[in-house]
């Protein structure tokens, strides 16, 4: 835990420093671009003696929520952003062994920090790289938010705040070739793992090696990011992919984060969102559906490797202060 610690305070005293020193240039120098965005995704159904056939009610409920704030000067950037991804639905019961309660569906919470000096022309920076991820809420191995009465020995904790925790730091080289793309490679990229929860770090689920609840990688990692606004600023993309292979076991297995939005301006801060994210990690296991009856983590599945596919459609406002 201490080494996080570290690696925050680290990045944010390069990017305190830097503008302490460029705060009395002049007043480009110190301008920032702040913005936040709130989606939200709700649906309901409700039925009083449903006929038969008809179905049963639900409710889901979830969202998405950003902050970033950005600086960019004659020298160097600073883009920093705070995300929050959730969702969970309940579905109506139809028998006594259906489980009662809300199931999740998504969550994840993220921070991404880049900071980069230039060194060469207007595309070449010396740049640093921090990606911080958990999640919000606590679950279960049934995917519910509390644990299944019917199965209430068998349905323990699987995930919860800080556990897992990843920290990646990744110092290099950025290159813009133009305003809307960039790469950034890191040759010495440290990986940090940590499962707070000492039950769920001995289920080896989330990346930490065996008889410890952390993980440490050091490798490489190439980060390639496009941004970019079409059909008169009515419809943007935004996509990040990060590629980082460890030296220190595997090299040749490469972990995958891509993470894409695409945005339709519906109007002025209102906007229809989709939502895709790509990953793989081969230190991480997915559920797998193995019967193919659409039920993941039922007794005839299993825990590997895998990658997981996510998306998700959301009415999303935006506001830049």
């Amino acid at each position: 835990m201490r080494l996080l610690v570290l690696l925050l305070l680290s990045l944010l005293s390069i990017g305190g420093l830097s503008a302490q020193a460029t705060a009395g240039a002049s007043a480009k120098d110190t301008s920032w671009t702040i913005a936040s965005s709130f989606g939200l995704d709700l649906s309901g159904l409700g039925i009083i003696n449903p006929k038969i056939g008809g179905g049963t009610g639900r409710f889901g409920l979830g969202g998405l929520g950003s902050v970033s704030a950005n600086r960019k000067t004659d020298k160097a950037f600073w883009n920093n952003q705070f995300s929050l991804q959730l969702a969970t639905q309940r579905q109506g019961r139809t028998s006594l062994t259906q489980p009662d309660g809300f199931q999740k569906n998504l969550d994840v919470l993220r921070l991404t920090s880049t900071y980069g000096r230039k060194i060469s022309g207007d595309k070449l920076f010396l740049s640093v790289d921090l990606l911080a991820q958990s999640q919000l809420l606590k679950t279960y191995k049934s995917s519910y938010l509390k644990p299944v009465p019917a199965a209430i020995d068998s349905d323990y904790v699987v995930s919860k705040f800080l556990s897992p925790a990843l920290i990646q730091l990744s110092p290099g080289v950025t290159y813009k070739s133009n305003p809307h793309l960039s790469f950034q490679y890191s040759p010495v990229a440290i990986r940090f793992i940590y499962v707070s929860d000492q039950a769920i770090a001995d289920q080896y689920i989330h990346g930490n090696e065996q008889d410890k609840n952390t993980f440490l990688g050091l490798g490489s990692e190439l980060v390639g990011r496009y941004e970019n606004k079409y059909f008169k600023d009515r419809f943007a993309v935004n996509s990040t992919l990060r590629l980082f292979s460890n030296y220190l076991d595997r090299p040749g297995s490469i972990d995958v984060l891509f993470v894409n939005n695409f945005s339709i301006q519906i109007f002025k801060g209102l906007s229809l969102d989709l939502l895709g994210e790509i990953f793989y990690d081969e230190d991480v296991k997915m559920n797998l559906d193995e019967n193919d009856n659409g039920i993941y983590g039922d007794p005839c599945d299993r825990q590997a490797q895998a990658t997981q596919l996510t998306g998700a459609f959301m009415l999303k406002y935006s506001k830049i202060f």
